[in-house]
């Protein structure tokens, strides 16, 4: 009972504090470096709350294709590993919207689900753009078919290097719910984030999300399309 209770303790701090402030407080262990992409994790095996960060730079000469490509859900699919939908729920405004989010997840393990809270913004001194997303079950009821993932929390960071290169950080903190053994866990989540940016490096540059400014963000001076 006192190691349920510590699991709990420890996911309700992490769902109540910053996912930025987490990062920079855990001990994050390299555990791929390959193809320009780097692969963390900082979570235990016998921990039922997993984590990921993956890291790499991709080309993009237009930082206004961020926002357009948010707002293709297949697109997103295409490149984000081991994800097999994305569908809008609803939406406050473009910076503000619920999805539902399904997995398509090696046998024997069970296809996931989650329904999420997005949230776009703009750190202001460095130009990054970050697009964060937390579980919110209250959003929609379990579906058939999935196991519905009791906690998750992650986020994407597009930070400007140059003019056509973006630096890109995928982070995701999360219980997974039910059960899957720790080498399978470790493979799964150690994959997602190296073949997502893998993936994501050959098509972030397509030019069918170039010239259109959403409005999400403000564009750096030195960059096309530039709105400050």
């Amino acid at each position: 009972m006192t190691g349920r209770l510590s699991v709990w303790l420890l996911l309700a701090a992490f769902l109540l504090s910053p996912l930025s402030a987490q990062a920079e407080e855990r001990d994050w262990r390299l555990v791929t470096d390959r193809d320009g992409v780097l692969v963390y994790m900082s979570h235990n095996d016998d921990s039922s709350i997993k984590t990921f960060r993956g890291e790499a730079v991709v080309p993009m000469s237009d930082l206004r294709a961020i926002g357009n490509q948010i707002e293709d859900y297949e697109f997103v699919v295409s490149w984000m590993h081991m994800i097999s939908s994305i569908s809008e729920i609803s939406r406050e405004s473009g910076v503000e919207r619920k999805i539902w989010v399904t997995t398509r997840l090696p046998w024997p393990v069970s296809n996931r689900d989650a329904a999420l809270d997005l949230h776009i913004s703009q750190e202001p001194d460095t130009g990054t753009v970050v697009v964060s997303y937390e579980a919110n079950d209250s959003l929609l009821e379990p579906q058939a078919g999935y196991v519905r993932m009791p906690a998750l929390k992650g986020m994407l960071r597009f930070t400007p290097v140059e003019p056509g290169e973006v630096h890109v950080t995928f982070e995701v903190v999360l219980d997974p719910g039910g059960y899957i053994p720790a080498w399978i866990a470790n493979l799964i989540l150690r994959d997602i984030p190296y073949f997502s940016l893998r993936r994501y490096q050959r098509v972030s540059d397509q030019e069918r999300f170039h010239g259109t400014d959403r409005g999400y963000y403000r564009i750096p001076a030195d960059w096309p399309g530039a709105n400050q």
